[in-house]
């Protein structure tokens, strides 16, 4: 049976602010990298069977200065403002799945599509939003994979709060 991978965060902002920060892909390039790191390409093409493709690439002064690690998600649910899902990979720049060696990550050295799976409640003003991946990695992995969704989410938090 797959692990799973659960994160709950609650945002100072309305539900449908907090899903177009998840679904513009204007707005997602802003926060959608972990910290360390920027988006350098991001595309949203927001409907079932439609691709979100991302690069992340080290920032200038860290260890990974100007590496990129490419990703992409399959959209498989959207319930606006509720629900999103995808299944996750990574990628070459070109959006061909590789697997997670392919950066020289642990792992297993063939390509998975991990389900991730986004639920937005409203709470008034403000807006909790739960993870819940898949994970088939190691826990040293599932350490890194906490704190890289958590750093995008501590992003999110900034941009949110920008007046």
């Amino acid at each position: 049976m797959m692990k799973k991978l659960t994160i709950k965060r609650t945002f100072n902002a309305p539900i449908e602010k907090v899903w177009d920060a998840f679904t513009n892909q204007d707005i997602l390039r802003k926060w959608w990298s972990p910290q360390g790191m920027t988006s350098s390409f991001l595309t949203v093409d927001l409907r079932v069977g439609g691709l979100f493709r991302f690069c992340f690439k080290g920032n200038a002064g860290t260890e990974i200065a100007g590496k990129e690690f490419w990703g992409r998600g399959e959209y498989s649910k959207i319930e606006k403002p509720t629900k999103l899902s995808y299944y996750d990979s990574f990628s070459d720049a070109k959006g061909n799945p590789v697997p997670p060696s392919h950066y020289g990550m642990l792992g297993k050295n063939e390509i998975e599509k991990l389900l991730v799976e986004f639920t937005f409640t409203a709470e008034g003003n403000k807006s909790n939003v739960e993870l819940v991946g898949d994970n088939s990695y190691e826990d040293t992995m599932t350490d890194d994979m906490t704190k890289g969704w958590n750093g995008m989410f501590d992003k999110l938090t900034a941009f949110l709060n920008m007046k």
